[in-house]
């Protein structure tokens, strides 16, 4: 069995920006990088011109006849020609590169080298439409989904982000090679305990993260505070990625923060100076919770409150002892009541870190390594 040292990692946009992504593409390359593997870093962003003049004519016209296509020049056949045509590029720029890592499942290197082709990303174009818009894609869309399909058929590992993905892609795929690795904390900084349940302590903060997508559920949250706060003035209740601009109203108590970069120091310091002093992180956005999130406000020792869905029940069971689901938006005061008070408080922010304490990067790549490895 050979041993890995040199691999070539392509993404849309530069894996050095920790802000890509929710940090996955920093922290793929980082932590290859860390274990002595030499990373070389394709950019599959399109290319400005064609996008520009793609948009001003041909994108338009589809918008006529299908006004709520999600079809862009980022899914369009001739960005996918000029994909392709890149990483032909990289294949002969990188010579000793043994493996070809793509984080999204629309390109790949099969057909075009014996070098292994490995995908990892969360969910496939066909997964959105089925799962989260509960459509049947326009024709520019399945013809995108097709190229998709070609690509992932095609590659030597898949590796989907979500353990409910993989069961859907292995009923769609005829590739036996999809495998799920556990999911992973995309946590810039080590939490410490007692640092960590000092500030838990005193804390009467509560937390949203989600941008404009997870609005549904700022809205179940922010109509549930207002009642909280009269019976508990001290109580607070931050959000993250959305500005007061994206409400009408909001209750005295509630500061939003905006999008905060972790890019940025000062930025990235007052991300995790919330986490830390988040008492309880609620997020009960239907179908899907802002997870990454979650998991990492779980990795700062948080209770946590969200909505039972598919990827959180088959990740840690239909009942949680961390937190509460909340099913019903007019029973989460009450849930956020229960959660806040001194009894077990401890314990349960404990429990939360055990639960996602092997979700580490760096578990997460040995594994994927040890697949790419015995594939040579």
């Amino acid at each position: 069995m050979k041993t890995i040292k040199e691999v070539t990692l392509y993404a849309a946009g530069d894996s050095r920006d920790i802000s890509l992504w929710s940090n996955v593409p920093y922290f793929v390359a980082e932590t290859l990088i860390s274990k002595g593997i030499k990373v070389n870093r394709v950019d599959l962003s399109p290319a400005p011109l064609p996008e520009r003049l793609y948009h001003l004519f041909w994108w338009r016209l589809i918008k006529l006849f299908h006004p709520e296509t999600t079809h862009m020049y980022v899914r369009s056949l001739p960005h996918f020609r000029d994909v392709r045509r890149r990483i032909r590029k990289a294949i002969r720029d990188y010579p000793d590169s043994v493996a070809n890592i793509f984080l999204t499942f629309s390109f790949s290197s099969a057909g075009l080298t014996d070098k292994l082709s490995v995908q990892f990303c969360d969910w496939t174009y066909d997964h959105f439409f089925s799962y989260f818009e509960n459509r049947k894609p326009d024709p520019f869309e399945c013809r995108s989904i097709l190229r998709e399909d070609s690509q992932i058929e095609g590659s030597d590992l898949i590796f989907p982000l979500f353990s409910s993905v993989v069961g859907e892609m292995k009923r769609r795929y005829k590739n036996p090679n999809i495998f799920y690795l556990g999911n992973v904390i995309n946590a810039v900084y080590e939490p410490d305990w007692q640092r960590v349940m000092e500030i838990k302590s005193r804390s009467n903060s509560l937390l949203f993260i989600g941008d404009t997508k997870y609005k549904e559920g700022a809205m179940h949250l922010i109509h549930a505070f207002g009642p909280l706060r009269k019976k508990y003035p001290a109580l607070e209740l931050d959000i993250v990625g959305m500005k007061n601009s994206d409400f009408d109203i909001l209750p005295e108590g509630v500061v939003c923060h905006g999008y905060l970069d972790k890019g940025k120091e000062d930025e990235r310091a007052r991300f995790y100076a919330l986490l830390e002093r988040a008492r309880l992180f609620v997020n009960t956005t239907p179908k899907w919770g802002a997870i990454s999130a979650t998991l990492e406000a779980m990795y700062y020792y948080t209770p946590v409150i969200v909505s039972p869905y598919l990827e959180f029940v088959e990740t840690f069971g239909k009942a949680i002892d961390f937190g509460a689901y909340c099913e019903d938006p007019e029973a989460l005061g009450a849930l956020i009541e229960q959660n806040l008070g001194p009894e077990r408080y401890e314990n349960k922010c404990a429990r939360a870190r055990d639960a996602v304490k092997h979700f580490t990067w760096d578990a997460f790549i040995d594994r994927m390594l040890e697949m790419m490895e015995e594939k040579l």
